[in-house]
């Protein structure tokens, strides 16, 4: 009996590991863009200070914040994804050996953990389509 049980952790521990290793990669990928867009903004904000044409440098600096902004939020989206999953998975190895928690409360937790994902995503898209537009300001072709 204590050894299917200790089966059942082993299984749950080595699927749980994947998903941290997952969202482990997608927080390097955040922090890439991240990291890329706030040194772009010191970048256009050094170059507004001395530019003949500061409107244009003012519509990419916006479009740079704005994508800081919507980054900051895909970073905190996946922190809740990565605490949800942490909790199911505490809930469910606790769960094995004292029956205590309902096997409901878990699912909801599985469920955020995947909506948080689903969301931080969304807003790597959004931050992919605020790229693409502070581009065709820089280069000039923007509408």
């Amino acid at each position: 009996m204590l050894l299917s049980r200790l089966d059942g952790v082993v299984e749950l521990v080595t699927g749980s590991l994947v998903l941290f290793s997952s969202i482990g990669i997608f927080v390097l990928t955040l922090n890439a863009r991240y990291t890329h867009a706030i040194g772009r903004v010191r970048d256009i904000y050094d170059e507004l200070k001395v530019s003949p044409e500061p409107e244009k440098l003012e519509k990419e600096l916006n479009a740079m914040v704005y994508r800081c902004h919507v980054l900051k939020w895909s970073f905190g989206l996946l922190l809740c994804s990565a605490i949800s999953s942490g909790v199911f998975m505490l809930g469910s190895i606790s769960s094995r050996f004292t029956d205590q928690i309902d096997t409901e409360v878990l699912i909801l937790f599985v469920v955020f953990s995947v909506l948080f994902i689903f969301s931080s995503m969304v807003c790597l898209f959004i931050d992919v389509l605020a790229s693409l537009k502070a581009t065709m300001i820089h280069i000039e072709r923007a509408k």
